[in-house]
């Protein structure tokens, strides 16, 4: 009981202490969607006619990308700097890749959504593509799925998405590298979504309850573990190779806020920040194996996209504290100081989870 006491003194005191800092990306309405390696974040922004326009962020502030006549948006992008999305002109979309070389539409009606490092690209065009090396190539679904999009691809091939069933409901897939496709459950409802998936192989997305709710989940080896919510459903668009997967969710009293799940603990990020940077962190969409984080949310009230880094302490060595959301009281504490304990010995989530969690 002493050792115990011990703990959640030490733990309350580090939830006052923040572990992010937030850095603004562009000026005016932006979105961050991904951010590579180096910290570079694709995304959009609101440019002076009033349309968003594709961007990716540079040390000097944020460069807007060509194409398209009306809006475009940047999705993804690799190590490399190249960046998908789509454009849209004459009321068509076209998936696109900006890379050193130029600018790629891949035809019309198509929507680029996730690149890896090797630069395969993977969207939708009424069916799910992989594209790489100037070949679009279809990837297989069942008889039973009607219309199908890929949002995410690894270094290793696997592509993640979802496809329309013939009952009208929608179902999470993963085609694996092998060729082979795995339609995948839900949380006890009538439909699922997989968002993206690491190069370790943990898929994450989202899926339906029985009570109709939606809630993020990952998957590890087969297993889609409930991560439950921060209050309402939630949603989870990003993973890296550590496990910390990102997101939003709906809270109870109203309004929403960005994720971050730990080692099967949802944590609001907004109590991960200074208590007085202005922020308000609304979504997570991209996360990278450094914990850096981007999405979208409310600075000084206007709509903006951010950046979240896990800065090092002064004089190096690990960060002493993870903090809680403050409403959760001491005994969120208690774990709050299991989490860092778990954080400072490699950041690395277990190989398996439980199975699915109750709402």
């Amino acid at each position: 009981m002493k050792k115990l006491g011990i703990l959640l003194i030490f733990a309350s005191a580090a939830v006052a202490d923040p572990i992010y800092t937030v850095a603004e990306i562009g000026t005016g309405a932006s979105v961050g969607y991904a951010v590579n390696s180096s910290g570079t974040v694709a995304g959009s922004v609101t440019n002076a006619s009033g349309y968003q326009q594709a961007f990716v962020s540079t040390p000097a502030g944020i460069q807007t990308l060509p194409g398209g006549t009306s809006d475009s948006y940047a999705y993804g992008i690799n190590n490399s700097g190249t960046a998908v999305g789509t454009t849209y002109a004459g009321g068509q979309a076209y998936g696109t890749i900006w890379s050193g070389s130029g600018t790629t539409l891949l035809g019309a009606g198509s929507y680029a959504m996730a690149i890896n490092n090797q630069g395969e690209v993977v969207g939708g065009n009424g069916g799910a593509f992989a594209y790489a090396d100037g070949v679009m190539q279809e990837l297989a679904t069942s008889s039973n799925i009607d219309w199908s999009a890929a949002y995410g691809v690894n270094d290793s091939g696997t592509v993640v998405g979802d496809g329309q069933l013939t009952n009208g409901t929608f179902r999470g897939i993963v085609w694996n590298a092998d060729g082979s496709m795995t339609l995948l459950g839900t949380l006890g409802g009538a439909s699922s979504q997989a968002t993206a998936v690491s190069d370790s192989g943990e898929v994450v997305g989202f899926a339906s309850l029985a009570s109709g709710y939606q809630n993020a989940f990952a998957m590890i080896g087969g297993t889609m573990t409930d991560l439950g919510t921060l209050g309402l459903s939630s949603y989870a668009y990003g993973v890296n190779d550590s496990g910390e997967v990102v997101g939003y969710s709906y809270l109870d009293g109203g309004g929403q806020a960005a994720f971050l799940d730990y080692d099967g603990t949802m944590l609001n990020l907004n109590s991960l920040i200074p208590a007085d940077s202005g922020w308000d962190l609304l979504a997570a969409y991209g996360i990278n194996d450094a914990g850096q984080i981007t999405g979208v949310g409310l600075y000084d009230g206007q709509l903006s996209a951010f950046l979240l880094t896990d800065p090092p302490p002064a004089g190096g060595g690990p960060i002493t504290a993870t903090p809680e959301p403050s409403e959760l009281g001491i005994m969120a504490a208690g774990l709050a100081l299991l989490a860092f304990v778990k954080w400072s010995a490699g950041r690395r989530r277990a190989l398996t989870r439980g199975g699915q969690s109750d709402r």
